[in-house]
């Protein structure tokens, strides 16, 4: 009983043997080339945005862990204004994203439907736009990855956050 088993097995592994690699070449044969992009459509590619002075900075409106935010105003009066973050080295937290919820002040747990995305968080300044510059509300820390709200801001508008540092230092992007 043993035997005929054993025979049965090794004629099994011998033509498993020969098609397995034939049927692994004929699949990286067969396959598609990954599709590239040069570029990105204009619908995904962020405003390039031409900063003038510094309007205001401030460290103090997160309460979690310092943030320094610079709002930036466009050179000659062109009306855009842009806002940057920076914060320690050891602020880490995986795809942080900077979020915009106007209305009065209240206590944010989750992402509400009504943020508005700014961008990612970093020193690389982000557009604001107008709703957002006119209209008092919270800045929201949003881990991605994590899905959760890492810190809100202080309620404040933005209109009104240039005058709360007269004369912030000289700073670049």
């Amino acid at each position: 009983m043993i035997r005929p088993l054993r025979q049965r097995h090794r004629r099994q592994i011998l033509v498993l043997g020969v098609i397995l690699p034939l049927g692994l070449g004929l699949g990286l044969a067969g396959r598609q080339s990954v599709p590239a992009v040069s570029a990105l459509p204009a619908s995904l590619t962020p405003a390039s945005i031409t900063l003038g002075s510094v309007a205001g900075q401030s460290n103090q409106l997160f309460s979690k862990r310092p943030v320094v935010i610079r709002l930036w105003n466009s050179p000659a009066g062109t009306g855009g204004r842009a806002v940057s973050f920076s914060a320690a080295a050891d602020f880490i937290n995986p795809d942080l994203m900077v979020y915009w919820v106007a209305g009065p002040a209240a206590r944010i747990e989750t992402l509400p439907p009504k943020a508005i995305l700014l961008g990612a968080f970093g020193a690389v300044p982000l557009a604001l736009p107008d709703e957002v510059i006119h209209t008092p509300g919270v800045l929201v820390l949003y881990s991605v990855a994590d899905g959760e709200v890492v810190d809100v801001s202080q309620h404040f508008q933005f209109d009104t956050f240039s005058s709360a540092n007269p004369n912030p230092p000289p700073a670049s992007p």
